[in-house]
């Protein structure tokens, strides 16, 4: 079965062979030129045509290897193959300036003369190659823009050289047409290999640099300068940069606060994938995150972070300062908490681990409590007792805050009495107002039962605004 080739390699080839027809077409007229006038500057240009030739044949088969698809043995694909073609196109041109530049010296130093025949078919067979070279150049730069092709951009650069080199000839030749100077063809045939190994150099050196994966100027400033600008970035711990072809390959692990949720750390890492796919256009992008402590981090957060490192829960943070002194008290939750010696044992070296890590608190107390996830048995004995929704219905109508009540639920949890119910509050009052009010009211409802209710747990009021 034929090997399906992607619609962007197609369009690569298809330049690429007709870039190796005008090379056949212009190597041919130049060869004729050179043979009937006998200029070195005309066989220079013999070589450099030639030679395109087989550059041609080179691109094609390493445009076809490099559209492979990634494998076990090339994660990365096999793109970076057009460099090495890239290279050996170099390497010809400087063997064959260095026949030209040998073959010049020996004209120019020793008593051999070679007779130069100049007739306007010379010209008019360079000033068609030069045409041909300007549009298949112009064609092969812009394909290899719009498919980011190392090979084809090789290709342009070397066949825009050649439109400079056969000026330089016509230049060389009307000279000695002209009787201005006989070694202005030999002279114009070291121009043109200067031009050649200028160029070269250049390819070479930018084939290398892919292969090396040198990361192009400024870009690294760029994304790392973007990536610090998104919310939530604290900052980039590492990352790297590397080139395959027309693909960047970019591996970043950045700083995200521990105190961020993992699903909301994974739209941060989503949002610096966006930004930089938005300033690398051909991008794969590998982002890892790791936690780190802040600046912005109270001295609750802090806590509650290291009891998580136990692998516990906990609620209720409350830190204050007296005198010079901070103080901190919490309810954490743990499985066991029929085994009191366990349990103990458990809060008191987490207390001395936030003393070591915090050392600002002076006194830390905490409070245990059984797991919230636990799911208990539950039974709502509201219509059973009456009396404790008339006594809670009493002592909510003694406070002139509360506007109306509702929903007043008795439930029955593992033996334990909870209450909860509904109150409308003025919206006129402030989140703290009312929650002081709450606070207030709670205890007393709770005091008021627990005399006669000794199962009693705890009382919960849910506050809502008046304009609900």
């Amino acid at each position: 079965m034929k090997d399906s080739i992607n619609p962007i390699t197609e369009k690569k080839i298809k330049v690429a062979l007709h870039s190796l027809y005008a090379a056949v077409a212009i190597t041919v007229i130049k060869l004729l030129a050179a043979y009937f006038s006998g200029s070195l500057a005309v066989l220079s240009e013999v070589f450099n045509s030639g030679i395109d030739i087989f550059v041609c044949l080179v691109t094609i088969i390493s445009i076809k290897y490099s559209s492979r698809p990634p494998d076990e043995d090339h994660n990365y694909g096999h793109e970076k193959v057009e460099n090495f073609s890239a290279l050996f196109q170099v390497f010809i041109l400087f063997i064959t300036s260095a026949y030209i530049i040998y073959e010049a010296i020996q004209r120019l130093f020793s008593d051999r003369t070679v007779e130069v025949k100049i007739s306007v078919w010379i010209f008019l067979a360079l000033i068609v190659s030069m045409i041909i070279d300007f549009y298949r150049a112009r064609i092969l730069k812009k394909t290899a823009r719009e498919t980011k092709s190392n090979a084809l951009e090789a290709d342009a650069l070397h066949f825009s050289s050649d439109i400079l080199s056969s000026f330089v000839v016509i230049i060389g030749l009307l000279l000695v047409y002209l009787n201005i100077s006989k070694a202005a063809d030999t002279i114009a045939a070291l121009v043109v290999t200067g031009i050649i190994i200028y160029l070269g150099y250049k390819l070479s050196k930018k084939a290398i640099d892919s292969l090396m994966d040198r990361v192009p100027a400024g870009l690294y400033e760029k994304v790392k300068y973007e990536t610090l600008l998104i919310k939530g970035v604290e900052n980039i711990k590492s990352y790297r940069i590397r080139s395959s072809g027309s693909k960047i390959y970019i591996d970043m692990t950045i700083f995200i606060s521990r105190l961020v949720p993992f699903s909301k750390a994974h739209d941060i890492m989503d949002g610096v994938e966006r930004k930089i796919h938005e300033l690398i256009e051909n991008a794969d992008v590998v982002i890892h995150s790791e936690p780190v402590e802040t600046n912005s981090e109270t001295i609750n957060d802090k806590i509650r972070m290291i009891v998580n490192d136990y692998g516990m829960k906990c609620h209720d943070i409350y830190s204050h300062k007296i005198d010079n002194e901070i103080y901190s008290e919490l309810h954490i939750e743990i499985d066991n908490t029929n085994d009191l010696t366990k349990a103990h044992n458990t809060v008191t070296e987490i207390e001395e681990r936030i003393k070591k890590d915090i050392d600002v608190i002076s006194h830390i107390k905490i409070h245990i409590d059984e797991p919230s996830e636990i799911v208990f048995d539950t039974r709502d004995i509201t219509q059973t007792s009456n009396e404790i929704v008339s006594k809670v219905k009493n002592i909510l109508s003694e406070c002139s805050d509360v506007i109306s009540s509702d929903e007043i639920h008795v439930i029955s949890t593992n033996g334990k009495i909870r209450v909860s119910m509904n109150c409308v509050f003025n919206n006129i009052h402030s989140l703290d107002e009312v929650h002081d009010i709450v606070t207030v009211l709670e205890s007393k409802i709770y005091l008021g039962l627990k005399e006669n209710y000794p199962k009693l747990s705890n009382v919960i009021i849910h506050a809502e605004p008046s304009h609900i």
